[in-house]
C-alpha cells in the first residue's frame, strides 16, 4: 500500500503486522516510513526508536530516524543518526545524502557537499545527492556547477520517472536563472 502512497492503509497493514509480530522491526521502520510521510514526524520517531530498540544495528532506522528529526528542525539530531547510520554501513549511500541534507539546512555548504560526493561516488544514480549538492552549490554562488548538477539530476529523474523530484530539480534550475547569473 505503501508505494501506491495510501499512507493510511499503509498504517493500518503495519499496524496489523505488528500486531501479529510485536518484534519485527521491519514494521516499525515502515509504519514510521508511512508516518513521516503523512507529516507525523513525531510519532514516526517513536516506530524509529522502538525499531533501533529491536535491531540496533539497523543503519536505515538510524537514517530515517534522522530525517524524522530534521523536518523536526532536530538538526544536530539528525547528524547524530546519520552518523550512527554511516558507522553501522558505510557504503549506505542515503545516510550520507540525508546528513549532507540536514547539513544544508544549517548553512553548512561545504561539509554538505562533501557528503553528497560520497552519496554520488558510493551511488552515481543518486538524483537527488545529486540536486542536493546542486542546492549547496548554489547557496554558495557556484552557479555553473549548480547548473550541471541539476541537469544531471534531472537527466536521473527522468530516468526513473520521479515526477515529484522532477519538478523540484525544474523549480531550483529555475530559481537558479532568476539569480541572472
Amino acid at each position: 500500500k505503501d508505494a501506491m502512497r495510501d499512507y493510511e492503509g499503509a498504517i493500518v497493514y503495519f499496524d496489523a503486522a505488528i500486531e501479529l509480530n510485536p518484534d519485527d522491526a521491519g514494521a516499525y521502520i515502515n509504519r514510521g516510513n508511512a508516518k513521516a510521510m503523512l507529516g507525523q514526524h513525531t510519532a514516526a520517531i517513536i516506530d524509529f526508536n522502538t525499531a533501533i530498540r529491536l535491531q540496533p544495528n539497523d543503519a536505515e532506522a538510524y537514517v530515517n530516524r534522522g530525517k524524522a528529526k530534521g523536518a523536526l528542525d532536530r538538526h544536530e539530531d539528525a547528524i547524530t543518526d546519520h552518523d550512527e547510520a554511516i558507522r553501522l554501513q558505510p557504503d549506505l549511500a542515503e545516510a550520507y545524502n540525508s546528513r549532507g541534507h540536514t547539513k544544508n539546512n544549517l548553512n553548512r555548504y561545504e561539509a554538505a557537499i562533501a557528503d553528497f560526493d560520497q552519496a554520488i561516488f558510493l551511488q552515481p544514480e543518486h538524483a537527488k545527492a545529486y540536486n542536493n549538492r546542486g542546492i549547496a552549490k548554489a547557496a554558495l554562488g557556484r552557479t555553473a556547477e549548480a547548473r550541471s548538477d541539476f541537469e544531471a539530476a534531472l537527466a536521473l529523474a527522468q530516468k526513473v520517472g520521479d515526477d515529484d523530484l522532477k519538478a523540484e530539480i525544474e523549480r531550483q534550475m529555475q530559481a537558479l536563472d532568476n539569480t541572472g547569473q
